[in-house]
Formats: C-alpha cells, structure tokens, sequence
C-alpha cells in the first residue's frame, strides 16, 4: 500500500471518529448523579449495560480468571510488571500524538524523555526506569483529546469483553488504533499477529492488575454495577484533569 492509501486510510478512519464524536454526544437522555460521587452520569442504556455486565462477569469467572490464575503462578510479579512496562513503553506514540493534539507541550515533552529513558536505561521498556527517576507515566488517548475540545461524554456503555466505557471513549478508541503505527505497521506488512499479539497480552494485563481490586469493590458494594460505574467515571475524569486517579485506577483496555 502506497504512502498516500495509508494516510487516506488512517485519515478516514480519524475522521469517522470525530465525527461520531461530535454528531452522537449530544444523544445522551436522563442522567443521573453517582451513588458515591456529584458527579453526573447519563445512563439510558442501564438495562443493556447490567445484561453486558453480567456476560463480563460469567466470562471472567468461567474464562479470565483461571487464564489470570495460571498466568500469576507461571509468570512472578516481576515478570508480569515488565509485561505491563513494556506494553505501556509501546503506547508511547500514541500518548505523544494524543499530547500534541491537546495543546500540551511539556506533556508531549515527558512523553519524549520517557520512552527515551526506558527505551534505553529501561531495557527496551522492561524496566519503568523513568518513573523511578520521578517521571511517572500519565496515559493520554484520543478519548481525553475530545474531552479536552469540549466533546461530552454521552451515554454509559458496557462493552462485551472491554468493559465499562462511554460513547466518546469508545469513538477515542478508533482514534487511537488510527494514530498507532504499530498497528499500521502490522496491516500493512502483513504482519496482523503483532496486533493480535499486543491485544492479547494487554487484555491478559489488565485483568492481572484489575482483578482484586474488583473483586474487592464486588464484595464491599451493594450494587457492584453502580460501584464500578462511578469507579469509572471518576477515573476517566481525573484522567482528563491531568489529575492521579489514584487507587480507583482501572487500566484501559487498548
């Protein structure tokens, strides 16, 4: 594929999202505020989200956490911890681009000096060197880039196998998958089981490090669908403060 076919590719598929964006998140009917929180959640989809979050939790129990199980007693922390580092290390593209687009200089800047030092000093990213030299990373995606331009939020969704989500981040994850170059990288030389790859170990992740916190909020919450619906929100919000979402941090699912 030529040069000009993958920027009109990755341009049409940005521009679905903006459009999506902006077009659908203003359809959002009857918000109501958080149980634990002020802040507002429309949630017109709520009998939908509860039926996909039952799914989610069968999955998890019958499929997700034995994997989880086997993978903790196979791979010792500091192995799983390298895992993450280095798939947080390959988002780095996709932070800086994310960065920019919002205006933010000295953030596209720490992005830059972090993958430098743990592409480096890290090992290739094994190591999260950067953060033990005081520069934590700090996740940007396209979704935050739209809150940033003023897009709301729309309606709550539960997403098979993904989770909790919203309709603009939903459209923010196109965009990022439209300025990842890995993933281009992948179609466009016929080498698709990198994202394949890159998928799954994050999926695998993420579970491993979200599993007993919410086991923790299902066991101590009433309604365990509110609990993680306002769990959420108040990340994705904090997030987009530049705020540390600190332990209600639920990692995203790329």
């Amino acid at each position: 594929m030529s040069m000009v076919s993958k920027f009109k590719s990755s341009t049409a598929v940005l521009a679905l999202a903006l459009v999506l964006s902006t077009g659908l998140a203003g359809c959002a009917t009857g918000p109501k505020a958080s149980a634990s929180s002020d802040v507002v959640i429309s949630d017109p989809l709520e009998p939908f989200n509860r039926t996909m979050l039952s799914f989610n939790e069968i999955l998890d129990k019958f499929f997700f956490n034995p994997i989880n199980t086997a993978y903790r007693v196979i791979v010792p922390q500091f192995g799983r911890d390298a895992v993450h580092n280095v798939l947080e290390n390959l988002k780095s593209p996709v932070y800086l681009a994310n960065e920019i687009l919002q205006g933010d200089i000295k953030g596209a800047g720490r992005v830059l000096t972090r993958f430098a030092i743990n592409t480096t000093v890290g090992i290739g990213g094994l190591m999260d060197s950067a953060s033990s030299n005081g520069l934590p990373y700090q996740p940007e995606d396209f979704g935050q880039t739209l809150a940033t331009w003023g897009v709301g939020s729309g309606p709550y969704i539960v997403w098979p196998i993904l989770g909790p989500s919203t309709l603009r981040d939903s459209v923010g994850f196109v965009g990022d998958i439209a300025m990842d170059p890995i993933y281009w990288y992948g179609k466009n030389t016929d080498r698709e089981w990198i994202s394949y790859t890159r998928a799954g170990l994050t999926l695998i992740d993420t579970k491993d490090r979200t599993r007993n916190m919410l086991e923790d909020l299902r066991r101590n919450s009433g309604d365990y669908y509110t609990a993680l619906q306002s769990v959420y929100v108040q990340r994705r919000n904090a997030l987009i403060n530049d705020m540390d979402p600190g332990r209600q941090s639920l990692p995203d699912i790329e």
